[in-house]
């Protein structure tokens, strides 16, 4: 009994580790890539115009938020944007907010520099390799 038990359980693990995972289906691509445009079109019409921030669905399920600038941030600009605190609230919320009310994972930032902050179901690792969705 406990041979069949564990053989049972062995075919059973090895079924879901080795099934590969569904690729996204489209329609949730296009919502996080719309999403992500809207994010982009708020940015673009308030006080932080200036900072051209550009938002983009990226990851191979297109689940986190990447912003990106052409301009150097400081660790207190990215956490004021990511939480909308102050002058920085551009989407009541912030970008965690954002991210919460649109499903995505969580979110990345990077600035001219190359730096990249990190926030919520994101690695500074996996942010690294981030690919957008276009």
């Amino acid at each position: 009994m406990s041979t069949r038990i564990f053989t049972m359980t062995a075919l059973a693990t090895l079924f879901f580790t080795c099934t590969p995972k569904p690729p996204i289906a489209e329609d949730h691509k296009e919502l996080r890539v719309s999403a992500a445009n809207q994010l982009t079109g708020l940015y673009a019409n308030s006080r932080l115009a200036a900072w051209n921030l550009q938002a983009t669905a990226a990851g191979t399920d297109c689940d986190v938020v990447l912003v990106t600038t052409p301009i150097i941030l400081e660790d207190s600009m990215v956490d004021a944007l990511h939480y909308g605190a102050g002058a920085y609230a551009v989407y009541d919320g912030g970008v965690q907010r954002f991210c919460r009310d649109r499903a995505f994972r969580g979110a990345a930032y990077k600035d001219a520099s190359g730096r990249i902050w990190t926030y919520g179901g994101i690695t500074s690792g996996q942010a690294m390799k981030l690919r957008t969705c276009d």
